[in-house]
């Protein structure tokens, strides 16, 4: 049997990239390239995984299917085992935007709960499933972004870039406590700088992260 597949309520698997690889159409070597994927994540530059949506055996060997870090949200590609090593966690995130609240869960039962600030309606925070992308701590760590800035696979709808990234969205710590609980961001989903660094320490780059409106 294949060693992992979709993610699941109590479960998921990650897939640290080992070396380039092109991520392709269908698991086949000839398929046609759709991204290409690094080893190492754009901004801290430390090892990069993936989040496996698929597992699938074929007559050129395993192959998983991948959330990419890339436009459009909840793009997909195949790479090869041999480029990858895969590990289950029983971590996950949920965001509720209606509730405005982000929720850290464990095998299916929900760990701890946090209020949150979510997009304005001019620029909303994405709904989909996403995943944990890079964990860059911040200096100082009372700043405007907190602590930690947690970039995920998720991009803004609506900002093509942002503060001279690529308009992705990210979960991070804020200096402005005052306005958790409400729809304030850029598209961002900002916590408290305690709860920010809690999951930072506690969610393994490529975990599921769902937001739901």
């Amino acid at each position: 049997p294949v060693p992992a597949g979709a993610p699941t309520p109590s479960a998921a698997w990650t897939a640290r990239v080992l070396l380039p690889v092109a991520a392709r159409a269908t698991p086949a070597p000839r398929a046609r390239v759709v991204h290409r994927v690094s080893p190492y994540g754009p901004y801290d530059q430390d090892p990069q995984s993936l989040l496996v949506l698929d597992g699938r055996r074929t007559a050129h060997g395993v192959w998983y299917r991948v959330l990419l870090p890339a436009r459009p949200n909840g793009s997909g590609g195949w790479v090869p085992a041999s480029a990858v090593h895969v590990t289950r966690t029983a971590y996950r995130v949920r965001v509720d935007l209606g509730a405005r609240r982000l929720e850290l869960l464990r095998a299916g039962r929900r760990m701890r709960a946090w209020p949150v600030a979510v997009g304005t309606p001019a620029n909303p925070t994405p709904t989909g499933l996403f995943a944990l992308s890079e964990i860059v701590p911040q200096t100082p760590r009372t700043g405007f972004f907190g602590p930690y800035i947690l970039t995920l696979t998720a991009h803004s709808t609506r900002l093509s870039d942002f503060d001279g990234g690529r308009g992705q969205v990210a979960l991070h710590g804020t200096s402005l406590p005052g306005l958790l609980g409400r729809a304030v961001s850029h598209g961002c989903i900002r916590m408290r700088n305690d709860a920010v660094s809690v999951i930072a320490r506690t969610v393994p780059r490529g975990a599921p992260v769902e937001v739901v409106r």
